[in-house]
């Protein structure tokens, strides 16, 4: 599923109900996708640093 077509879901679902409601489901979205970004740098972090390190070593 594309970033566009969740945000359309996401649009849709706030159009049929209430403001007051669709910005608290707004705000239960942000944060559930702030975990889960949060999640993948901490799976992937050591693996992140261990490439920019190389990196930064080729050229120094």
């Amino acid at each position: 599923m594309s970033l566009h077509h969740f945000l359309a879901i996401v649009l849709a679902i706030g159009q049929r109900r209430e403001r007051g409601q669709g910005l608290a489901e707004y705000g239960l979205i942000i944060t559930l996708i702030a975990l889960v970004c949060v999640l993948a740098m901490i799976t992937i972090g050591d693996s992140l640093s261990d490439m920019y390190n190389t990196v930064a070593a080729i050229f120094q």
